[in-house]
């Protein structure tokens, strides 16, 4: 009995964590290149039950015998918790800040922790001229005209173009008629992995690695970059709710089943133990 209230517990505290993956899924599911979470469950040993006797009028030498009841499950527990890749809707912005990638990879950008990943291109340009992202952390390029050192990218103009390579024109005056030209002055650094499962999300709508996993880096193999697009979380709501509310059905039920065997328990200590 007590084992079933361990295992009807379990089963509580399990949807109580699948309800806070669900829940943030939901909140993040209008942010821009969001990845959703699916909790795993991961049961816990099965234990063989077994009675164990002598036999009526045995003698005290007797062997024992064991006759097997049958298996009962010890509850289970969240084995680990998993980022979904797949991509999110591509929609059209019209909004040259926007910037979106279709396929692979993921946008670079600095933070005060150092380097992080992310497929939010919901971009804009800074009042010093940098291109940041909706956090106000640099996006960052490959330094072509400094020295191919990473860094942040400063457009200093609100008319900048990027092609499908990620590289990036701004309109500045040439030659002696200063005639307005589009000048190429860095190229977005876009990382792809070869192991997605070793990406740690973090706040923000980005994404940590290892910094002694350099190892997993890798250049992105199918890769469009899209101006004027952004891409959507590939959470989608109803989906997110339905799963809400079936784990609001399961813990109910959970609930419901511990009561009962706390009740059951109570009756046997008080009534049959009490006789």
């Amino acid at each position: 009995m007590l084992t079933g209230l361990y295992t009807a517990a379990s089963g509580m505290i399990i949807q109580e964590r699948v309800q806070d993956v669900l829940a943030q899924n939901l909140a993040t599911s209008q942010m821009p290149g969001s990845r959703r979470q699916e909790a795993v469950v991961r049961s816990f040993p099965d234990v063989l039950l077994t009675e164990t006797y002598r036999g009526v009028g045995a003698a005290n030498n007797q062997a024992r015998y064991n006759h097997a009841i049958g298996r009962v499950g010890t509850g289970a527990g969240i084995d680990w918790i998993y980022t979904e890749n797949s991509p999110g809707q591509m929609v059209y912005s019209g909004n040259q800040d926007d910037i979106a990638l279709f396929g692979d990879g993921y946008f670079t950008v600095l933070t005060p922790d150092g380097f992080r990943f992310t497929r939010d291109g919901g971009f804009h340009v800074n009042q010093d001229g940098y291109l940041v992202n909706s956090q106000g952390h640099y996006v960052v390029g490959h330094g072509i005209n400094q020295g191919r050192n990473p860094g942040p990218i400063q457009v200093n103009s609100n008319d900048y173009f990027v092609n499908e390579y990620g590289k990036i024109f701004v309109k500045q005056p040439v030659g002696p008629g200063q005639i307005m030209q589009d000048v190429f002055i860095d190229q977005l650094k876009i990382d792809d992995f070869k192991d997605k499962d070793k990406l740690f999300p973090e706040s923000g709508n980005l994404f940590r690695v290892e910094e002694r996993d350099m190892d997993n880096f890798k250049i992105p193999e199918n890769l469009q970059v899209a101006q004027g697009y952004i891409e959507r979380s590939n959470s989608i709501p109803t989906t997110e709710m339905v799963k809400l509310i079936d784990s609001y059905r399961i813990h109910s039920a959970s609930a419901r089943v511990l009561k009962a065997l706390d009740q059951t328990l109570e009756k046997t200590v008080n009534r049959v133990a009490g006789r």
